[in-house]
């Protein structure tokens, strides 16, 4: 199933030639972002189980077959590690580490999967719902809270999606969507499921979603409104040291974060030649 998110490109006959013998639906939605695309290839799929792939992202040859070797009763959810190429070098990476019961890891703030590595049991999705379209952004992360809830995650930590930068990534950027829109629907959804896991997850919960949103600020430049979400940030949790690196950097304003880009990428590319 291919759905095309409100791009005008003729790129249907792109797809069809791509995939040869293979059958392939093709379908349009009308520009409602990311959710409502991957929505309907949601409800037009048929299998046991449901994986996206981005269109600026790339599986290698053997995630789809790992991926369904590791699902044992119980599991919802089969994410991988990922990888990115700049400039024809392979650069970044993520190894995988949440497992099992996640719910509060997810809730805290830590990281799980970008869409393109991970592959969902159909039955859960039935049981926890599909994508919230009126997410603009982080619909994702909210989607993953709720398919927790349901059985376990497991990784498989090999880097097996190379991720793109592209559209997808460009989405985050959006931080009025994010601080209007993503930031209280989010905490609506989920701040009281937060609570049963304690003060501490409630408290780590709007921390992390406050930095998120002032890293989001200052990626927009937007320096004052990114000091003000990662004051906020640091008043619920201020044990967090990517909240005050990211303080410091907002200080700092452009230059600093260009600095960091710079350097980010340097360490990147030193880390790829071993």
């Amino acid at each position: 199933m291919v759905v095309v998110d409100g791009s005008r490109d003729p790129v249907e006959s792109l797809v069809r030639r791509c995939a040869g013998d293979v059958p392939v639906t093709y379908r349009r939605d009308d520009g409602e972002g990311p959710g409502a695309a991957r929505n309907l290839g949601i409800r037009a799929a048929t299998g046991e189980y449901v994986a996206f792939l981005d269109d600026d992202d790339r599986w290698l040859p053997e995630k789809v077959e790992r991926q369904v070797a590791s699902f044992d009763p119980g599991v919802v959810a089969v994410y991988t590690g990922q990888f990115a190429v700049r400039d024809g070098e392979r650069v970044g990476g993520r190894t995988p580490s949440l497992s099992g019961h996640v719910t509060e890891n997810l809730l805290r703030g830590e990281a799980c999967a970008p869409t393109s590595t991970i592959m969902v049991r159909r039955s859960a999705i039935d049981a926890a719902g599909d994508f919230d379209e009126e997410l603009p952004i982080w619909e994702d992360r909210e989607w993953y809270v709720r398919l927790s809830e349901h059985g376990t995650f497991r990784p498989v930590p090999d880097a097996l999606v190379r991720r793109g930068f592209g559209e997808y990534d460009q989405l985050t950027d959006d931080f009025e969507a994010a601080r209007d829109v993503a930031y209280p629907r989010f905490l609506e959804a989920h701040r009281e499921l937060a609570a049963e896991y304690g003060p501490a997850c409630e408290r780590a919960l709007v921390a992390s979603l406050s930095r998120t949103l002032g890293a989001t600020a200052m990626e927009n430049g937007r320096y004052g409104e990114a000091r003000r979400w990662l004051l906020r940030s640091l008043r619920h949790d201020p044990r967090q040291r990517r909240t005050w690196l990211y303080l410091a950097v907002s200080v700092g304003g452009g230059p600093a974060r260009r600095g960091v880009r710079r350097l980010r990428r340097t360490y990147e590319s030193l880390a790829s030649r071993g």
